[in-house]
């Protein structure tokens, strides 16, 4: 039995409202996938340094993880790409997950990470059936929401395009259970994402 418990390591508050429930079930549907019937899932958990750790944000990650490795089994690592996901991986995401794992060789650690291309925001925009559940009407979603300078932004207009008032912020949670995997699956980055949850997921199972 494989038991995969996620530690999500984000940037504020409503990413984790979003990412922590689509995490739960996107590892639902790829463990299904690889270990069918052989795998439990516990709900994903936010993580973070403890209060005044030094040094950057591969610091930060380092002991993000070193705090929660006794209870998690792999960690997801996720950074806004700000137009250059390549290279916040190559600054950000890599330098904490290898910093991670020079704190504790006694264990592998199996990590992925979790890069839009600009603004997590993005991964809200592409399905139309969610806005139609909270709006109660047709709103017309972008056709790349990948490409859009401002996700943020354009997740508050279709909002209130919509009629709804309530602040997008409150909202990020219900996107995070409801936004349909296969409409995220038009998005490259995301897809990335998935394949290399897919390959830490192997991993973890080849771990001893």
């Amino acid at each position: 039995m494989i038991y995969i418990r996620a530690g999500l390591f984000a940037e504020g508050r409503t990413d984790y409202d979003f990412l922590c429930p689509l995490l739960d079930r996107l590892l639902d549907v790829l463990a299904a996938d690889l270990f069918p019937g052989n795998y439990l899932i516990a709900q994903s958990s936010g993580i973070d340094a403890p209060r005044g750790t030094a040094g950057g944000r591969a610091e930060k990650i380092a002991a993000a993880v070193h705090e929660r490795w006794d209870d998690c089994t792999l960690f997801v690592i996720h950074a806004d790409g700000a137009g250059d996901p390549a290279e916040v991986r190559r600054r950000q995401v890599d330098p904490g997950i290898e910093s991670a794992r020079a704190l504790r060789t006694d264990r592998a650690i199996v990590a992925a990470g979790c890069i839009p291309v600009r603004e997590i925001e993005a991964w809200m925009l592409p399905d139309q059936e969610v806005f139609h559940t909270l709006c109660g009407m047709d709103v017309r979603c972008p056709r790349d929401p990948e490409r859009e300078r401002d996700p943020k932004l354009t997740l508050r207009r279709l909002l209130e395009g919509g009629g709804l008032r309530r602040p997008p912020e409150d909202l990020y949670r219900f996107f995070g259970e409801r936004v349909r995997l296969d409409a995220l699956a038009s998005l490259p980055a995301f897809c990335t994402f998935r394949d290399e949850l897919a390959a830490a997921l192997r991993d973890l199972a080849a771990t001893p």
